[in-house]
């Protein structure tokens, strides 16, 4: 834990009040002190960069919503089927994993391709059903973030379906007898047991989500190249070019703070109203 994250956050955090460029760099802990310039360019709204980091960390915050909220809601309709009896049960919940266990690279080419313009399977499909007259441009403009919400969503949703699998498991089979012999109905099983019992495991499933996607990365750069557009750029990708490509290290650095503290934000606050709506039930 010293050598992998907190000697590298801690020069990270001096890194963000240095000039670190391509040219110090070498000796970066040599390199001029600026204070709080590097947080002045990256973040005023005035600026270009400032403003290309606000829009990103809306991007990143729309993306993450929909796909957390649409990845729930799949993952817990197959988590309610894969839960129940049938022949083969057990080959088709490994069978259900296989988009999670798919690398990035293999599985976000894959729709890079699915999304092409002219030869991609889901122009053909909407030109075959007549909802498009010619083929629409996936992977570049305003419709590039929704391309990679489709992936992620596809690459997520086996996970959220694995860890309400084992909610579900948990729930003793007599309280679903007792409801049942109550005269309760599928969806109020569902709304008054199901639901409730599983409050623990969906509150551990979405901080984890939430901070999966604040840090996506690999889905936008495959899919969309180092620089995915005004429509469709997250911090991550835009902390990479500035590092990486413009090799303004000391801007990078100041915008990855920003988006750790905008993390640790959410993970407090959060926390913070699971314990205020679990004190009543202890007490």
């Amino acid at each position: 834990m010293l050598l992998v994250h907190y000697i590298p956050m801690l020069s990270g955090f001096v890194v963000s009040f240095k000039d670190v460029n391509l040219f110090t760099v070498a000796q970066w802990t040599e390199a001029p002190w600026v204070g709080f310039r590097n947080f002045v360019e990256g973040f005023d709204p005035a600026t270009r960069l400032g403003a290309r980091f606000w829009r990103s960390l809306w991007n990143v915050t729309y993306f993450g919503a929909v796909t957390i909220l649409v990845g729930y809601v799949i993952g817990m309709a197959a988590a309610l089927l894969l839960n129940r009896p049938f022949p083969g049960r057990s080959l088709v919940r490994g069978l259900v994993l296989l988009p999670y266990i798919t690398p990035d690279s293999v599985a976000f080419s894959v729709w890079r391709f699915i999304f092409q313009a002219r030869i991609g399977l889901v122009n053909k499909w909407l030109l075959a059903l007549g909802i498009i007259e010619e083929p629409t441009i996936w992977l570049v403009g305003s419709k590039s973030l929704y391309a990679v919400m489709v992936a992620a969503i596809w690459k997520g949703w086996p996970f959220a379906a694995l860890i309400l699998m084992a909610g579900l498991q948990s729930i003793p089979a007599e309280l679903h007898e007792a409801a049942h012999i109550d005269g309760a109905s599928p969806w109020q099983r569902f709304r008054y047991v199901i639901l409730p019992l599983l409050a623990p495991v969906s509150r551990t499933l979405i901080l984890m989500s939430v901070l999966w996607n604040y840090n996506a990365f690999n889905q936008f750069f495959v899919m969309l190249g180092k620089d995915p557009g005004l429509a469709a750029d997250v911090p991550s990708t835009l902390i990479q070019r500035e590092s990486f490509t413009t090799f303004a290290f000391g801007v990078g650095s100041a915008m990855s703070l920003a988006l750790m503290a905008v993390m640790l934000l959410f993970t407090v606050l959060y926390l913070r109203v699971l314990r205020s709506e679990s004190a009543p039930a202890d007490r």
